[in-house]
């Protein structure tokens, strides 16, 4: 994610965002004289080669040829969705004829995933998916660390679903019962109403025995984790016919990755769930043949009782508006089915 100091300026930021639309749209390496003759921009082709030289300075953009445009990077992308993005909803007819085609279709839930994946796929040209819903992910409340003697400690942990979990600690050094104290109070602190994934992806500098306490922690809360029953994927082709996958060896690692439904079940099960769509770009994702991809995720459900994946996933270029817009959608829909049918 972002650091604090990461903010660009407001004619940095403009020219980045201009930049990612024309680079989704064409699949082109952006020179600042496009920019200067399609986007308002207000400035001259010179400001704007300025500023894409601070941009990719800044880790930004790239520029893959010395004489080409520029690129957006993963960094690129992160600050857009984060901080650039104009979410829109999708168009009032395209609503109305997507409501339709689901009261359409029989009431049955294999119905109704076979319909939302197909209507993501072709809208954003992606592999899109959608699980079975699960029990809610378990969630911090509560650490304690007792001494037992010497280097031995005992770790209570209370999650938010009044679980009680144990396990003795060995620890390289003896700390008394005042220092683990304050090393509970911390991590509490910092890891209050998370996630086991969110725990672990939590930026903070931390002790070693810290360290080893929270590789801990996140194994007891990953133990209590389940995964996705059943998934449902559309649009595999569409996702492959993406220039960003030409190369052979790349679309047969991603299409292995998501035709093995458990490796990818198991990936998104790790992903923390909210009431809005998220996204997991390149690197972000824990899987070596996702690298290169984009993943937004979105939830589905009754809420604090169940609730299921619904997302897409294609290359780094993804339209990220529309595919915000649309997963946020099929979620709402999805929901509302599932309350009719079970709440």
């Amino acid at each position: 994610m972002l650091g604090e100091k990461a903010m660009l300026t407001e004619r940095e930021g403009r020219i980045l965002k201009s930049l990612i639309r024309e680079y989704v749209a064409t699949v082109m390496p952006v020179a600042s004289k496009i920019l200067a003759q399609k986007y308002n921009l207000g400035v001259s082709p010179a400001t704007i080669r300025q500023e894409m030289a601070r941009l990719e300075e800044g880790g930004y953009v790239i520029q893959p040829h010395t004489s080409a445009g520029r690129i957006p990077s993963e960094k690129g992308y992160r600050y857009y969705v984060e901080l650039l993005m104009e979410e829109e909803e999708l168009p009032e007819e395209l609503q109305t004829l997507i409501r339709h085609q689901f009261y359409q279709v029989a009431r049955e839930i294999e119905e109704w995933f076979r319909l939302a994946t197909a209507v993501l796929s072709r809208m954003l040209r992606a592999a899109a998916f959608i699980t079975y819903p699960r029990l809610s992910q378990p969630k911090f409340k509560h650490l304690e660390l007792i001494s037992i003697r010497d280097f031995l400690v005992l770790l209570i942990l209370l999650l938010r679903e009044a679980k009680l979990k144990e396990q003795t600690l060995v620890l390289e050094q003896a700390l008394s019962q005042e220092e683990l104290s304050r090393i509970s109070r911390r991590l509490n602190e910092l890891f209050a109403g998370l996630t086991a994934w969110e725990i672990r992806e939590k930026k903070a500098e931390l002790s070693p025995v810290e360290e080893k306490v929270r590789e801990v922690v996140v194994e007891l809360m990953e133990a209590e984790e389940t995964e996705y029953e059943e998934l449902y994927l559309e649009g595999l082709r569409h996702m492959l016919q993406q220039p960003e996958f030409s190369r052979k060896e790349l679309a047969l690692q991603i299409a292995e990755l998501l035709e093995e439904r458990h490796r990818f079940k198991s990936l998104i099960s790790r992903i923390p769930l909210s009431d809005k769509p998220r996204a997991v770009i390149g690197s972000e994702n824990p899987e070596e043949a996702m690298r290169n991809c984009a993943l937004i995720l979105g939830s589905y459900g009754l809420p604090d009782r169940a609730s299921g994946a619904i997302g897409v996933v294609g290359p780094l270029r993804l339209p990220y508006e529309q595919a915000f817009s649309a997963v946020r959608f099929l979620s709402d829909i999805m929901s509302e089915l599932i309350a009719e049918l079970y709440g």
